[in-house]
C-alpha cells in the first residue's frame, strides 16, 4: 500500500511552473484526504520527469504527463477513458529502486 509519493519534475518556464504548482497542490490535497502524502519538487536539471513511490517501484516518464492530449471537449467520450485519446510517443520506464 502506497503511503508517500514524490515526484520530481522539471518546467519550462515560470508560467508553466506556476501552473504546475496549482494542479500539483490540488492533487496533494486530494491524495491527502486518502492518507497518502504527496510531495514535489523541481530540478532544473531533470530531463525526464520521475515519480518514486514508498513501496519501492520509480516511474520515470520521457515527455512528463503531457502524453496524452487533451480533448477538444470534456464532454467528448475520452475525456475520462484515456484509452480513446491521442497521445505522443514516450517512454515510461518502472522498475524497482530503494524504499524510503
Amino acid at each position: 500500500e502506497t503511503k508517500e509519493i514524490v515526484l520530481i519534475t522539471n518546467t519550462d518556464d515560470d508560467e508553466q511552473k506556476a501552473e504546475a504548482v496549482a494542479k500539483y497542490s490540488t492533487i496533494q490535497a486530494s491524495l491527502k484526504e486518502h492518507g497518502i502524502d504527496f510531495s514535489f519538487e523541481f530540478n532544473p536539471h531533470l530531463h525526464d520527469r520521475e515519480i518514486r513511490l514508498s513501496n519501492g517501484w520509480v516511474v520515470k516518464i520521457g515527455r512528463g504527463f503531457d502524453f496524452y492530449q487533451r480533448p477538444d471537449d470534456w464532454f467528448e467520450v475520452g475525456s475520462n477513458d484515456f484509452s480513446l485519446r491521442p497521445c505522443l510517443e514516450t517512454t515510461v520506464d518502472i522498475y524497482r529502486g530503494k524504499t524510503f
